[in-house]
């Protein structure tokens, strides 16, 4: 079985396919802008260099966000005029959250394990999970004092794309583990999205929004 995944909605484009769950190819560009123009060109390029059309793919997972508002409509958009061309596709989506928790090793996680999000504001997405990566907090938008209250008196573990300037003040926490990462790693989408298919838990791609967008009425 072929698998597509691909994310525009943090900093940068993540696109591979795999075959079965052996990586085939994969696109990894770290930008702050451009990722939606990049990926049509690199979706194509990926399926001319193996030969294959979008009915070979039988599988496509995208990430849902939270992240920029243009990168997560983009994408979803994408993937969603992919699926209406393409009826054999199974189309299914991730949050950035499930797919950051992912890439903790077993060995790194800690009581509580916190995935931050960059929102490019004062505060940062931010959620909560156990040792087994079981959520134990809904996604929300919080400020570094408000992250350090529900953090307080465990040890824990980060990781996630806002967790350098999270952590560039001292919060007074008992830390195991840090991971600093710019995007997220497109292995970890992959086994994120796979899971889903192997639970046939699949369903329609929505976005993540966690705060409104930043608009005024004038």
């Amino acid at each position: 079985m072929y698998t597509l995944v691909f994310d525009t909605t943090g900093n940068g484009l993540a696109l591979a396919l795999y075959k079965d769950e052996k990586c085939v190819q994969k696109i990894e560009k770290n930008e702050e802008f451009g990722q939606a123009e990049h990926l049509a060109v690199g979706m194509a390029q990926i399926l001319k260099d193996n030969k294959l059309k979008m009915a070979d793919v039988e599988l496509l997972g995208v990430c849902t966000g939270p992240g920029s508002f243009t990168g997560v409509r983009s994408g979803l958009a994408f993937a969603r005029g992919l699926g209406l061309g393409a009826p054999q596709l199974k189309l299914t989506g991730v949050t950035a959250f499930d797919v950051y928790a992912n890439m903790l090793k077993e060995k790194d996680r800690a009581f509580y394990n916190a995935v931050v999000i960059e929102t490019k504001r004062e505060d940062f997405y931010f959620q909560l999970f156990d040792e087994n990566l079981k959520k134990i907090s809904e996604p929300l938008a919080l400020t570094r004092e408000e992250i350090a209250r529900k953090l307080r008196g465990k040890q824990v573990s980060f990781i996630g794309d806002g967790v350098e300037r999270l952590l560039s003040l001292s919060l007074g926490l008992q830390i195991k583990q840090v991971e600093i990462v710019d995007m997220m790693d497109v292995e970890a989408l992959f086994r994120t999205v796979y899971q889903k298919y192997l639970q046939k838990m699949l369903d329609f791609p929505k976005p993540l929004y966690i705060r409104g967008a930043d608009t005024c009425v004038k």
